[in-house]
């Protein structure tokens, strides 16, 4: 599925999209410097892969929480 902007969701991404949700609910910090915390989840990321899929979360929160029932 394509958002509006023509990102779509990867589905190889799903378990970070379920970190950065995680990550989003704890409150630690606000959204625009979540990548930092996804790394420290997934070390195996680059800061580049982070903000790339940080950015794609925000693109396609709408349907990712239509799709998961995030709340």
């Amino acid at each position: 599925m394509f958002n509006k902007e023509g990102r779509p969701i990867k589905e190889e991404w799903i378990e970070y999209y379920q970190m950065l949700e995680a990550i989003r609910k704890s409150g630690v910090t606000n959204m625009f410097g979540a990548g930092p915390y996804l790394r420290e989840f997934a070390p195996e990321l680059t800061r580049d892969d982070a903000n790339k899929i940080l950015c794609n979360w925000m693109a396609n929160y709408d349907e990712l929480n239509e799709r998961f029932g995030w709340q």
